[in-house]
C-alpha cells in the first residue's frame, strides 16, 4: 500500500512539471530565433529596447515553421544581389570613343560643340550614350529653352569646345582633380564634364529607381557649371528642386527635378 502511495506521488509530480518546459519563453526563443537570423530579446531587457536595423524586419517565424523557407528566401536575395549592375572601381584610363554626330533641332542661342568617351571596362555603349546626352541636352526642358545656348554632340576627333566623360570611380577623380569627388560624384573641370559611371549606372537615393531622371538631372547639371551655373539650395519645403542643387546627395524637402526650364505644377 505505501509503495502504491509513493508511485501516485511521482506521477502528480511529472503532471505539474511538464507544463512549465512547453510554456518557456526562452525555449521558444531559441527554436524561432535562427529561423530568422534575429536574435530575440530575453523578457528581461524587453523593457528598455530601443529602435534598430531591425526595426523592420519580417515578423519571426512560429516553432512550427520548417526552416527551408528560410534558405530559399536566402537564395532568392543572393541572387537579386548579383543581378545587379556591378560598376568596376578603376579603369584603365582608356576610352570607346562616339562616332555619332546628332544636331540642334532649333537655331537659337550660341552653338557649343561637344563630343563624348565611355572609359573601357565599362558596360555602357559610347554612340547610344551620346544620343541620350544630346537628347537631354536638345530638350526645350534642358538649357536650350533658355534660348542663350545650343548643343551639337559631334565624333571624337572634330571639333569640340567641351569633352565628356563616362568614367569609373577612380578615373572620375583623376580627371576632377584637384576637385575631391571620393569615387562617389561627378564633376565639371574646364573643357571637362566627368560623369561618374557609379552614378550613371546605379543612381542615387534621391531618385531611387527612377535612372532615366536621375542621368537627366547629371547630365543638366554638370553641363550647367560649364555654362557658369553654380550650386544653389532648396528653395522651400515641397518645391521642385533646382537643376544646380546638389540633389546627388539629397534633396533637402524639395522634389527630385531634373530639368533647369521645369514649371511648378
Amino acid at each position: 500500500m505505501i509503495s502504491g502511495i509513493i508511485a501516485l506521488g511521482l506521477v502528480g509530480l511529472c503532471l505539474r512539471t511538464v507544463p512549465t518546459v512547453l510554456t518557456d519563453s526562452n525555449l521558444i526563443a531559441q527554436i524561432t530565433g535562427p529561423l530568422t537570423g534575429i536574435p530575440a530579446a530575453s523578457p528581461s531587457s524587453a523593457g528598455h529596447a530601443t529602435p534598430s536595423a531591425t526595426t523592420n524586419a519580417e515578423p519571426a517565424a512560429s516553432a512550427s515553421t520548417s526552416v527551408t523557407p528560410a534558405k530559399l528566401q536566402a537564395k532568392r536575395k543572393s541572387k537579386r544581389v548579383h543581378q545587379q549592375v556591378e560598376v568596376p572601381a578603376s579603369g584603365p584610363g582608356t576610352y570607346q570613343a562616339a562616332k555619332k554626330r546628332v544636331r540642334s533641332t532649333t537655331s537659337s542661342g550660341a552653338l557649343i560643340r561637344y563630343d563624348v568617351r565611355v572609359e573601357d571596362g565599362l558596360s555602357i555603349d559610347s554612340d547610344k550614350a551620346a544620343v541620350l546626352i544630346q537628347k537631354v541636352l536638345d530638350d526645350k526642358r534642358s538649357w536650350r529653352g533658355t534660348r542663350r545656348w545650343r548643343f551639337e554632340l559631334a565624333p571624337v576627333g572634330e571639333s569640340a569646345t567641351l569633352h565628356a566623360y563616362i568614367a569609373s570611380p577612380t578615373t572620375t577623380d583623376r580627371l576632377c582633380a584637384p576637385y575631391l569627388t571620393r569615387g562617389e560624384v561627378s564633376c565639371q573641370n574646364g573643357n571637362r564634364v566627368v560623369l561618374n559611371a557609379k552614378r550613371w549606372l546605379l543612381g542615387v537615393d534621391s531618385y531611387g529607381t527612377d535612372l532615366t531622371n536621375y542621368r537627366r538631372y547629371l547630365v543638366n547639371h554638370e553641363f550647367g557649371h560649364a555654362l557658369g551655373k553654380t550650386h544653389v539650395h532648396c528653395p522651400g519645403p515641397g518645391r521642385l528642386a533646382p537643376v544646380m542643387m546638389q540633389q546627388t546627395k539629397g534633396l533637402g524637402g524639395c522634389r527630385k527635378n531634373p530639368w533647369p526650364q521645369a514649371t511648378e505644377d
